[in-house]
C-alpha cells in the first residue's frame, strides 16, 4: 500500500487502497491491449462500474461528487492503465468539467449523467495556426435564429472521433476591442454526429499508444443556443478557469509513473548481473535512482498539496504551474535515466520504460509548454508574491564602507 499523506481523510485512504488494487489486477489486461493496438472497452468498463469515471459528478447526476484529492488520487493510479487512463484524465478536464462548472441545469441534466456512466470527452483548443497563443483562436461562429453556424479547424484534439462530446472556442466577436478584453471567444457543447463536423484525420504521433488524436474540420455545423455554454464572450474564462483542475490531473499522472520508473529500475538493477555484480551496485545507477525517487516524492507532495489548495476553496495558480512544469520535466528526465541505468533492455517494449519515455515529450508541451507556464509562473509571482520576493535594503556602513542589509523601518527617510 502506498503511504497515505497525513491530511487524508479516511475515504481518501480507502480509495487509494481500492484503486491500487484495482489497477494492480487490471494492468495485464491493459498492457495486453496495447500489445494488440486495441483499446480495451471491457477495462473501461471496469472503471465505470466502480464509479470512478464520475468522480467529479454530483451524486444527483449519476457521479461519486468526490473533492480534488480523490480526483488525484485516481488519476495517479488509473495513468498505469494504458490507454484507458488516457482517455479517463482527458475526458475529466476535456469536457465534462467545463460542463460541470459553467453548465446550466438543463445542460447538466443532459451530459453529466452520460459522462457519469462512461461517455468520452474532448476540449477543442488547438488550431492549425493557433497554439500556445489560445486566444487568437480562428474558428467563427455566427448566430442565425435560435442557432449558431460553426466553421474552423481543430488540430491535436485527443479522443478525435472515440468522444461523444466536444467543448469547442470560437470567436463570436472578432472586434479588437473585443479580443483585447478577452470577450471574443465563446464555448460551444458539439456532440459527435453532428451535420458538418468531420474526423478529418488521425495524427500518428510518438507515443500516445492506444490513443487517439486527430484533425477536426468544422464546416457549417449548426448549433442549437441551448449548446453554449454560458454567455457570448465568455469562453476565454471559461478556458482558463479549468487549467489548474487539468494540471493537477496531468501532474497526478506524473506521480504514477515516476512510481512506475523507481519500481523497474530498483528491480532490474538488483537482478542484472554484469562484472561479478549486479547494476545496483554501480553508484551511477543509484545516483539516477535517487533522482526518480526525488522526483517522485516530491511530485506527489506539489500535487496533493494543490489538490488540498482546491478542496479548500483556494486558487493555486502558482502551485498548479509549478507542478505541471516541474512534473512533466521530472518525467522526461526520469524516463532517460531509467532507460539508461536497464541498458538495452529498458528500450524494449519488454518493459513499460520506454513506453513512458516516448510519451514523457508530450508533457512537456501538451496542457501549456513548459516555456509558457514559465513565463507565467514569473510574472504572476513577482506581483502576488511582491512581498516575499522584495529584495531588503543595503545601506554603506560608516566604519566598513561595504553594504550591509538594514531595517526598512530603521532608516531615517528624511536624511536620504
Amino acid at each position: 500500500m502506498v503511504e497515505a499523506l497525513p491530511w487524508w481523510k479516511e475515504e481518501h485512504k480507502k480509495l487509494a487502497e481500492e484503486v491500487e488494487n484495482f489497477v494492480e489486477e487490471n494492468r495485464g489486461r491493459a498492457e495486453e491491449a496495447l500489445w494488440r493496438n486495441e483499446y480495451p472497452l471491457d477495462l473501461h468498463k471496469k472503471v465505470v462500474e466502480k464509479g470512478w469515471w464520475g468522480i467529479v459528478i454530483p451524486k444527483e447526476y449519476g457521479g461519486m461528487n468526490g473533492d480534488y484529492t480523490s480526483t488525484a488520487i485516481l488519476s495517479e493510479y488509473i495513468t498505469n492503465l494504458g490507454s484507458v487512463g488516457g482517455v479517463f484524465a482527458t475526458t475529466l478536464f476535456g469536457g465534462l468539467y467545463q460542463i460541470l462548472r459553467f453548465g446550466n441545469e438543463e445542460q447538466k441534466a443532459k451530459w453529466l449523467p452520460k459522462f457519469a456512466k462512461g461517455a468520452v470527452g474532448a476540449v477543442c483548443i488547438t488550431e492549425p495556426y493557433v497554439g500556445s497563443d489560445a486566444a487568437g483562436a480562428e474558428t467563427v461562429v455566427v448566430k442565425e435564429g435560435d442557432k449558431y453556424i460553426l466553421n474552423g479547424k481543430k488540430r491535436f484534439i485527443t479522443n478525435a472521433g472515440m468522444a461523444e462530446t466536444y467543448v469547442v472556442y470560437a470567436v463570436t466577436d472578432p472586434s479588437p476591442k473585443a479580443r483585447k478584453s478577452y470577450s471574443h471567444l465563446s464555448a460551444f457543447i458539439l456532440e459527435k454526429g453532428m451535420k458538418g463536423f468531420h474526423v478529418e484525420k488521425i495524427n500518428e504521433l510518438q507515443g500516445f499508444d492506444g490513443l487517439l488524436n486527430g484533425y477536426l474540420d468544422l464546416d457549417h455545423v449548426e448549433v442549437p443556443e441551448e449548446n453554449r455554454l454560458s454567455e457570448e464572450g465568455q469562453g476565454w474564462w471559461i478556458l482558463v478557469s479549468g487549467l489548474n483542475f487539468e494540471r493537477l490531473v496531468i501532474g497526478a499522472q506524473q506521480v504514477g509513473l515516476l512510481r512506475e520508473l523507481a519500481k523497474y529500475v530498483a528491480f532490474y538493477t538488483r537482478r542484472r548481473v554484469q562484472f561479478n555484480q549486479t547494476t545496483f551496485e554501480y553508484e551511477a545507477n543509484q545516483y539516477k535512482l535517487a533522482d526518480i525517487l526525488i522526483s517522485y516524492r516530491i511530485t506527489r507532495l506539489l500535487t496533493y498539496y494543490t489538490a488540498y489548495l482546491l478542496d479548500q476553496g483556494i486558487d493555486p495558480v502558482i502551485d498548479a504551474n509549478v507542478l505541471k512544469v516541474f512534473s512533466t520535466e521530472a518525467v522526461e528526465k526520469a524516463s532517460r535515466d531509467a532507460i539508461q541505468a536497464m541498458g538495452g533492455d529498458g528500450w524494449t517494449k519488454f518493459y513499460p520504460v520506454e513506453g513512458i519515455y516516448r510519451n514523457a515529450k508530450l508533457g512537456t508541451i501538451g496542457g501549456g509548454t513548459s516555456e509558457v507556464l514559465k513565463r507565467f509562473i514569473v510574472r504572476y509571482s513577482l506581483t502576488a508574491l511582491a512581498d516575499e520576493l522584495k529584495a531588503p535594503v543595503r545601506l554603506p556602513h560608516p566604519e566598513l564602507k561595504v553594504p550591509i542589509t538594514v531595517s526598512e523601518k530603521s532608516i531615517n527617510k528624511e536624511k536620504l
